[in-house]
């Protein structure tokens, strides 16, 4: 097997060794070239053909599998990464990686807006119209 072993310095002092597997397939928020560091999210093989069989499965399902399921299904870009290779390939299936981001951000500023409503109604209740008024931004 071609791993190679990492060995770290620990929190504790102690030296931590762990295997270094030379294939990964990653998902990314961005593409990989913009040196962003928008990884979200990866997972190392032993062997080209793992990686090759992950990485084709993800392209060919891009809503299924364990990985796209990690970063809820909006990821951008695949890669697969080893030795002496390095492909990078754009979500295929852009309407639902679409539809799945705006559902989330959708639902974070409905959140937000009841949140505030609630701080609102506090204030609301301590000090009156004018607190209301003031947290709700009027």
């Amino acid at each position: 097997m071609n791993t190679k072993t990492l060995s770290a310095l620990g929190s504790d002092g102690s030296i931590v060794t762990r295997s270094v597997l030379p294939y990964s397939v990653n998902l990314w928020g961005s593409h990989p070239d913009a040196e962003n560091d928008d990884c979200w999210t990866g997972e190392e093989f032993a062997t080209f053909e793992e990686a090759a069989a992950c990485y084709r499965d993800i392209v060919m399902f891009p809503t299924s599998g364990k990985l796209p399921k990690v970063c809820g299904y909006d990821w951008e870009y695949v890669e697969i990464d080893g030795p002496g290779l390095n492909e990078v390939t754009a979500n295929p299936d852009q309407p639902t990686q679409r539809r799945h981001r705006h559902a989330r951000t959708h639902s974070r500023t409905q959140n937000d807006r009841e949140w505030q409503r609630e701080i609102a109604h506090q204030a609301g209740m301590s000090f009156g119209c004018d607190g209301y008024n003031g947290a709700m931004g009027y």
